[in-house]
């Protein structure tokens, strides 16, 4: 957990000194440097793994909040995620099922159809004599154990961002807390 978080940490720090650095030398950030923040923003959260991915997709609707640079960049989070080794994905295949994959199908796809932040899938025809069409969807490794310490550390970050806001601007009344409470209920 602790080394999750220093990852965090070590990722969100150097992104949001270059903001604050940017707003204090302008008094704003300026359009100019939009795009590119948009793009290390999305590339932080990739490097962050399958919780960031999903937090990404989730604001990459969101123009309410978000300009149309970095809507466009966090778009990117929808579909061109980075599959995980098929080597890996058959190895869970064939563990949850309990045999090799030739006891179950006929054919598997060599590579990933589809890859999102939480798992992949393959497309595969069912060993049972009917050439049965099906989609495999395999989770990423170990993604419930680093959702777990992801969505902790997030709400760590959440009090702290809290405290901030009520400090430095108590008109401001969302309560960021609540808001990745209520979040993070959809990931289980």
């Amino acid at each position: 957990l602790n080394q999750r978080w220093q990852y965090f940490v070590g990722k969100a720090v150097p992104f949001l000194t270059k903001m604050t650095t940017l707003f204090i030398k302008d008094g704003k950030i300026e359009d100019r440097y939009i795009p590119e923040l948009s793009k290390q923003a999305r590339m932080d959260l990739q490097d962050l793994g399958p919780t960031f991915i999903k937090a990404g997709q989730m604001m990459s609707v969101r123009p309410d909040v978000l300009p149309t640079p970095t809507l466009d960049e966090l778009t990117k989070l929808q579909d061109a995620v980075v599959p995980f080794s098929t080597t890996i994905a058959v190895q869970q295949i064939e563990s949850e099922l309990g045999g090799p994959l030739g006891q179950f199908f006929t054919s598997i796809s060599e590579e990933p159809v589809a890859a999102a932040s939480l798992a992949q899938v393959y497309l595969a025809t069912l060993n049972d004599g009917n050439n049965t069409k099906v989609a495999i969807k395999v989770q990423r490794p170990d993604v419930l154990s680093t959702v777990s310490k992801d969505l902790y550390v997030l709400r760590r970050a959440a009090e702290v961002f809290q405290g901030l806001v009520e400090r430095f601007a108590p008109q401001q009344r969302t309560n960021y807390v609540a808001l990745l409470n209520k979040w993070a209920i959809g990931f289980y």
